[in-house]
C-alpha cells in the first residue's frame, strides 16, 4: 500500500487535532458525568489533560487501556520490573478499572498514571513530562497525537499483543493519510496472529512479527489455593457454582434469567455474578432486590447461606479466584455487542466456558477453544441454561471441555518471551 504524501499526512493530522479540540467540551462533559456517577473517574483528571506533577525521563512506559489489557500484560509488566530494577516502570490506563488493577497487582513496584486525551496539547505536555526511553502500547491503541508526540521526544515505540479486526483494518485503509504515519511510528509490532501481522504489513508497518497472544501466558498467583479455601469457608454446604463474569447491562438480566431456569433442575445452584464496571454494582443489586432474589454482596463479607441464590461481587481484583472456585463460567461482553471479554482465565483453570455470539475481540482465542470443545456459543438465556445443565448432567462432556481448555493454553504460550526479546533490543 502506498504511503501517503507528507503534506497530506500533515493536513490529516491537523484536521484530526482540530476535531479533537472541537469535541473536547463533549469529552469533558462525558468525564464530568462519569465522575458524578463514580468517584473512581475523579482519579487522575489533570493527568488526562497532560498535567503531570513529576518527570519520568528515561522510564519504560506501558499503556494498557483497560482491565483486560492490564490482565493480559500482567506477566510482561512483572518481568520488566524484575529485569530492569533501576528503571522507573510507568503504566498508563484509560479506565479507572484498569488503574485499580495496576495498583492491586503492582502497588509500590510501578507508577500508575491516567492516559492523556488525544488532543495536541495534552499529548505534547504528557510526552514532555514522561520522556520515556521506551513506550509499549498494547493491543489496538493507535492515538495519532500521542504517538507523534512521544516520537518527537525520542521514545522508541513498540506495539505489543497487537490485534486489528477486519473492520478497523478497512477504516485505517480508508483514512490512510492519518493512520499510516501513526503505524510507521512503531519500531516493532508484535501481533496476536499471522492474520493480524499481514494486515499491519499491508498498512506499511516496518518491523512486524507474529508472537501469539500475551493472554495465553497466564501465571496463577501463589496464594490462589488459599484464596479458594477462604471462599469455600464462606459458602454453606455443597453447591453447584457458576460464574457470570464481566457482565454488562442487559446482559446481567439475561444471566440471572438463565440462573432462575437452572434452579428448577438444580435447586442448590449458586450464581457468582460479576458486573464489568463498578458503577453497575448498585443497579445490579437493585435489580436483584426488585426480582426478590436472595443475594449477598461480596463487599459486606457475609457468609453465603444455603438460601442465597446469587453472590454479587461488588469488589475488584478477585475474578480469577472466583473462576477457580466455580465449576464453569459464562464470560460477558458477548451477549451484548461489546466484542466479548477474555475467556482464557477460566480456560487456564480448566473450566468449561460459555459465551454469547459477540466475540470480535477474541475471535481466534474462541475458535481455538471451540475446536477443543472447551467453549460453547449461546444466543440467549434459554440456550445458556440448557448448555450449563448439560455440562452438569454429562461428566464426560465436562471433562472433555476441561482438558481441551488446558490444552489450548499449553499449546499457545510464549508471546511474553518474544515480546521481551524485542524490548531487550531497545533498552540498554
Amino acid at each position: 500500500m502506498d504511503k501517503p504524501s507528507s503534506l497530506k499526512a500533515k493536513l490529516s493530522l491537523l484536521l484530526y487535532s482540530l476535531a479533537g479540540y472541537l469535541l473536547l467540551p463533549i469529552i469533558l462533559l462525558y468525564l464530568a458525568r462519569r465522575m458524578l456517577k463514580s468517584k473512581d473517574y475523579q482519579q487522575g483528571f489533570w493527568q488526562r489533560l497532560g498535567f503531570i506533577p513529576k518527570q519520568y525521563q528515561g522510564c519504560i512506559h506501558i499503556h494498557c487501556a483497560s482491565l483486560g489489557e492490564v490482565n493480559a500484560a500482567k506477566s510482561l509488566i512483572q518481568q520488566l520490573v524484575e529485569l530492569y530494577p533501576s528503571k522507573q516502570i510507568l503504566v498508563t490506563n484509560s479506565t479507572p478499572t484498569g488503574a485499580a488493577q495496576v495498583n492491586t497487582l503492582f502497588s509500590g513496584k510501578v507508577t500508575q498514571l491516567m492516559a492523556p486525551i488525544d488532543t495536541w496539547g495534552a499529548s505534547r505536555r504528557f510526552a514532555r513530562r514522561i520522556r520515556p526511553q521506551l513506550s509499549i502500547f498494547t493491543e489496538v491503541e493507535i492515538w495519532p497525537n500521542w504517538l507523534h508526540a512521544l516520537k518527537r521526544n525520542d521514545a522508541k515505540l513498540l506495539l505489543a499483543n497487537a490485534r486489528l479486526s477486519e473492520k478497523s483494518f478497512k477504516r485505517y485503509q480508508k483514512f490512510s493519510a492519518l493512520f499510516l504515519p501513526c503505524i510507521a511510528c512503531f519500531d516493532w509490532i508484535g501481533c496476536q496472529s499471522k492474520t493480524v501481522a499481514e494486515r499491519y504489513q499491508t498498512l506499511s508497518a516496518s518491523k512486524v512479527v507474529s508472537t501469539g497472544n500475551l493472554k495465553f501466558d497466564i501465571k496463577m498467583s501463589e496464594n490462589l489455593t488459599e484464596k479458594v479455601i477462604e471462599l469455600g469457608n464462606l459458602v454453606e454446604g455443597q453447591r453447584d457454582i457458576w460464574v457470570g463474569a464481566s457482565v454488562h447491562p442487559i446482559e446481567y438480566q439475561a444471566v440471572i434469567s438463565a440462573h432462575l431456569q437452572l434452579k428448577k433442575a438444580l435447586p442448590n445452584i449458586l450464581l457468582i455474578l460479576v458486573p464489568r464496571h463498578p458503577e453497575q454494582f448498585e443497579s445490579v443489586a437493585s435489580y436483584l432486590t426488585e426480582q426478590q432474589i436472595a443475594f449477598v454482596k461480596r463487599s459486606e463479607k457475609q457468609s453465603v447461606s444455603k438460601h442465597t441464590s446469587v453472590w454479587l461481587i461488588d469488589t475488584l481484583g478477585e475474578l480469577i479466584s472466583f473462576y477457580a472456585f466455580s465449576d464453569m463460567a459464562f464470560v460477558g461482553g458477548s451477549l451484548v455487542n461489546r466484542g466479548g471479554h477474555n475467556p482464557l482465565e477460566p480456560a487456564a483453570l480448566a473450566k468449561p466456558v460459555l459465551m454469547g455470539p459477540f466475540q470480535d475481540n477474541c475471535l481466534e482465542i474462541c475458535q481455538a477453544l471451540r475446536e477443543k470443545r472447551a467453549l460453547g456459543t449461546i444466543e440467549n438465556p434459554d440456550e445458556l441454561a440448557n448448555a450449563l445443565l448439560r455440562l452438569w448432567s454429562e461428566p464426560a462432556l465436562y471433562q472433555q471441555a476441561a482438558v481441551g481448555a488446558n490444552d489450548v493454553i499449553m499449546e499457545n504460550q510464549g508471546a511474553t518471551e518474544q515480546t521481551l526479546d524485542a524490548i531487550r533490543v531497545q533498552v540498554i
